[in-house]
């Protein structure tokens, strides 16, 4: 009696009084709860493992998306591509990105399309490397047009990416049109 009373109880979690029946509601809350946990372990395991994949912008050299697309047309060097993303790791944040991505992405997409276009933004962005290059001790390359870019550029990227939510930047290198027109 007391086995089939206990089999009974395990499989519903139901404690009818016997000892059986306590028994089995204890292994079966036991039970429960390791499920629970196996699948609560899984789900943190999952965020986990997308938290990763999901690299952050600061932690992405690519997501300086215009300074990438000239060093991608091959007009702007590799020193001063390594350089540009050296700085904005240390100095920028996820704000200053998302706020630079609400309107860089659109300008990328119109270099693309317009040799115009691009040698504008092949104008301010070497200004920018200029300055950047000269804060790091290259005194050659002092750019005051630079400066100003940077000083009124990186304010109004971080007011921005304050105002609205995370671009998809990364769209930019997955089977676009990449031609130049």
């Amino acid at each position: 009696m007391w086995g089939s009373s206990y089999d009974r109880a395990k499989g519903t979690g139901y404690n009818d009084g016997t000892m059986g029946g306590m028994l089995g509601a204890v292994d079966h809350n036991r039970q429960k709860q390791e499920r629970e946990a196996a699948s609560n372990a899984a789900v943190h395991d999952e965020a986990e493992r997308r938290r990763k994949a999901r690299k952050s912008a600061k932690d992405d050299d690519n997501a300086k998306v215009i300074c990438t697309e000239l060093h991608r047309q091959g007009l702007m060097s590799r020193a001063d591509y390594a350089l540009g993303a050296d700085y904005a790791r240390k100095h920028l944040t996820e704000r200053h990105y998302h706020g630079y991505h609400a309107w860089a992405l659109a300008v990328v997409r119109h270099m693309r399309r317009s040799k115009r276009a691009t040698a504008f933004w092949r104008i301010l962005a070497q200004a920018r490397a200029d300055h950047i290059a000269y804060l790091y001790g290259d005194t050659a390359r002092r750019n005051s047009f630079g400066a100003l870019l940077c000083a009124v550029g990186y304010p109004a990227c971080y007011l921005i990416g304050g105002l609205i939510s995370e671009r998809d930047w990364q769209a930019l290198y997955r089977g676009s049109k990449t031609d130049h027109a």
